[in-house]
């Protein structure tokens, strides 16, 4: 899952929102490092991108990507996912998309001059550039597929990646349907432990 679904996935819960921003850039037992409640947040996001990773519904999302991007189709299907998510906004939050958008920026802003260099780098993007207003649209996530292909350290194509999410577009909202319930509920569990 990318940025907004990690977002959505800390409940609105602070604490949780930040360590999962920092889960983004901490490895092994760096978060050790962190007060108990980022800690949690960090792992959260472990959390969430292993149940993902290793879900049978995401890879058959993957597997419509896999001929045209190789190893790419599961950035390709997170950043779609999220695109989904969208789509379903009032199927999953009571909050409306608008004022989750607004409440999250506001809480990054916040909390900028706290974070390290790396997420600070991420999340000027993130905010300058207006993320999760840009998964709203196809011609968004193409901005946002450009973006990451433009980053990545190897050559890839996935900038154009958006032609098969039109393509697949009502397979893969299926599909996130019937994944992304059992993700909330992982998640959950995962903190209740």
């Amino acid at each position: 899952m990318n940025f907004l679904a990690h977002q959505y996935l800390s409940f609105q819960s602070e604490p949780l929102q930040i360590g999962n921003l920092y889960g983004e850039i901490v490895r092994g037992k760096d978060y050790l490092d962190f007060p108990e409640d980022l800690q949690q947040g960090i792992l959260l996001h472990r959390h969430i991108d292993t149940f993902t990773d290793a879900h049978p519904i995401v890879k058959e999302s993957s597997k419509k990507f896999h001929e045209n991007y190789g190893k790419y189709a599961p950035v390709i299907v997170d950043v779609a996912y999220d695109y989904f998510l969208i789509r379903n906004w009032e199927t999953y939050s009571a909050i409306p998309f608008e004022a989750f958008v607004t409440q999250t920026y506001a809480l990054f802003r916040a909390k900028f001059d706290g974070f390290p260099p790396k997420l600070q780098y991420i999340i000027d993007h993130l905010l300058n550039y207006d993320w999760f207003h840009n998964y709203t649209s196809i011609q968004g996530i193409q901005k946002t597929l450009n973006g990451i292909s433009q980053r990545s350290k190897f050559k890839n194509n996935i900038g154009q990646a958006d032609h098969e999410i039109m393509l697949f577009q009502e397979a893969l909202n299926q599909e996130f349907n019937l994944f992304f319930p059992a993700l909330i509920q992982s998640c959950k569990d995962f903190l209740d432990a």
